[in-house]
């Protein structure tokens, strides 16, 4: 499969060194542009009542475009010549599907849902739809981190 453009979402945690490690071995191995993708929920902020809780969340976006611009980086220390990053806010998997449609993306690279005590945004069994709706509607693969032996 001949790649131009990878989309690699990030959710920030430590659980996302894998993924971007991956994504930047797959943009050197193609020679493909790599994006790396984060976003960001303010479904809470619906049901806030103290007005400081924008300011946090403005905090959380900034956080997030900082975090982009340090995998940025390490992408092209590694050598990666094209790289950039998108922010977005909203439903995240409204935001990755059009993030990949946008992007033109032929591969997403994406961390598998962890058992831990933080909320992931996708279950276990919502992968296999998920990724047959990518397939759908983005014309793209999934790849998941860290990839099951076969």
């Amino acid at each position: 499969m001949t790649m131009t453009q990878i989309l690699c979402a990030v959710r920030g945690g430590p659980e996302s060194r894998e993924t971007v490690t991956y994504a930047i071995d797959l943009a050197l191995q193609t020679g493909a542009r790599l994006t790396f993708f984060h976003a960001l929920d303010a479904e809470f902020l619906n049901y806030a009542t103290i007005g400081p809780l924008s300011v946090v969340y403005q905090e959380l976006v900034e956080m997030g475009k900082f975090t982009m611009l340090i995998l940025v980086d390490r992408a092209q220390r590694r050598g990666v010549a094209q790289v950039n990053y998108v922010v977005r806010e909203g439903n995240i998997r409204k935001q990755l599907l059009q993030a990949a449609i946008e992007t033109k993306a032929e591969v997403m690279v994406l961390g598998r849902p962890t058992r831990s005590p933080t909320q992931n945004v996708f279950k276990f069994n919502e992968m296999e739809g998920f990724a047959a709706e990518l397939e759908k509607e983005g014309g793209l693969r999934l790849v998941l981190v860290p990839e099951m032996p076969t």
